[in-house]
């Protein structure tokens, strides 16, 4: 195996610029003072640190010490105010900056930790799933969705899809470039997740010597369709598969079940001290649906129950096109799980653990509220990316056991100290740290 390489902040911010297209230079007057890249970083900057005020504190530093963490932590060499920072980024588009993603799992890659990721067949697994970002029945741009009330107000809002790579047993999740819900030119329906999800598989087309990717979802993304793009780019797919949306399949499976030819598999195992009865039932090669032109799938059922007292645990169903077995049932079902990680890893903790996804930084009238959200998902990229790789990042976080501890002494000390680079700022961290224990 590889060694690790020591990777900070620095690295990962360099990299991701050095990998972002050509960036549109809109500014007149006196805006032209401040670079685009400028805006760009200073935006990124309250995400990873994060903090709306982290900007103001380093301009009143840089007024009364004539240098500020801005620019020795972020490279940024003029911080522009808020409303310069919005008028400099709402004509960049989001797409623009996706190749961060790749440059961030590349070094992610060069570390020798992405590798862990690789579980199923010794791929890659993919959960997709949509969140909303943002809504409002006040503001609105051309990149809005809507929904229209019975007391005839509107409800303006944004969706986005949040691709991740996930591993059964592993809390960190990798984000990917997402794809987001917005107006289609030329298209009169709204725009909605399931096609959103497509246009990012189809972006994304997995080549003959790439390493194989299987794709997780919901009972939403269980559909011919969907299933058929995956293939068609060179995926696979485990998808949940609820009776109550597959009536024609879940026919064909009683049939089955009546002339004997259902799969029966059951195993033990020990979660602890405590003993779980997995039982597993399987079938190859039955309809997806009643078309006449139907694609054919692999199903399987999971039931997991106490063994000390019978209480049902866990109850689900999936459809795959992996080739179900006694020997695969199980790595099947455990990848098929892991779907729930996109909302509870990703999801929920950039709502709720200091990334404030939902919270509105600004609308704009054509790409900023989409680019914010990009520059949000790269930075929650880079925290998981250095809490992997190890160092003087993830001795921080073991020492301030949650992120609300971490965050809040990075903007406390950025606030009233100056650090002449990422690693001054980490060792200062944990020289007091363990001073203080």
């Amino acid at each position: 195996m590889r060694p690790s390489l020591s990777i900070g902040p620095d690295t990962l911010i360099n990299s991701m610029l050095a990998s972002f297209s050509e960036l549109p230079d809109v500014r007149k007057g006196r805006n032209k003072q401040y670079r685009v890249e400028d805006a760009l970083l200073s935006a990124l900057s309250l995400f990873f640190m994060p903090s709306s005020s982290f900007l103001q504190y380093q301009r009143q530093m840089a007024t009364k010490k004539g240098r500020s963490n801005a620019k020795s932590l972020f490279g940024i060499e003029k911080i522009p105010c808020d409303n310069q920072i919005r008028t400099l980024l709402d004509p960049v588009s989001p797409s623009l900056i996706f190749s961060g993603f790749e440059s961030l799992h590349q070094c992610l890659e060069a570390s020798g930790k992405r590798q862990p990721y690789r579980c199923f067949n010794q791929g890659y697994l993919v959960a997709l799933d949509g969140t909303e970002y943002f809504s409002s029945q006040d503001i609105h741009c051309p990149q809005c969705n809507h929904r229209q009330h019975r007391n005839g107000r509107v409800t303006y809002f944004h969706q986005v899809v949040t691709p991740v790579m996930v591993k059964p047993g592993c809390n960190q999740v990798l984000n990917l470039a997402p794809e987001f819900i917005h107006p289609q030119d030329g298209h009169e329906k709204q725009d909605c997740e399931t096609a959103a999800a497509k246009r990012w598989i189809e972006a994304h087309p997995i080549g003959n010597g790439d390493v194989g990717v299987t794709l997780l979802g919901d009972d939403l993304y269980c559909r011919q369709p969907m299933c058929q793009t995956a293939l068609d780019k060179g995926y696979d797919f485990i998808f949940v598969c609820l009776p109550t949306s597959h009536e024609e399949l879940y026919e064909w499976l009683d049939y089955l079940e009546r002339v004997g030819e259902m799969h029966c598999y059951e195993v033990c195992r020990y979660q602890g001290a405590k003993p779980l009865l997995y039982q597993f039932r399987y079938v190859n090669q039955v309809p997806l649906n009643a078309q006449e032109v139907t694609l054919e799938v692999n199903w399987c059922e999971v039931t997991v129950t106490d063994k000390r007292n019978g209480k049902q645990l866990y109850f689900n169903t999936f459809v795959t096109d992996h080739l179900i077995s006694d020997e695969t049932v199980e790595g099947i079902v455990e990848g098929g799980r892991a779907r729930w990680k996109v909302e509870n890893e990703n999801n929920n903790i950039l709502k709720t653990k200091g990334y404030h996804l939902e919270h509105n930084f600004g609308h704009g009238e054509q790409h900023l509220a989409q680019l914010l959200v990009t520059l949000n998902l790269l930075a929650f990229l880079m925290h998981t990316i250095l809490e992997l790789v190890g160092g003087c990042y993830r001795q921080l976080r073991d020492l301030l056991v949650t992120r609300k501890d971490f965050f809040r002494d990075l903007k406390t000390l950025t606030r009233y100290f100056w650090f002449p680079s990422w690693d001054a700022l980490f060792d200062f961290m944990l020289t007091e740290g363990a001073n203080s224990t």
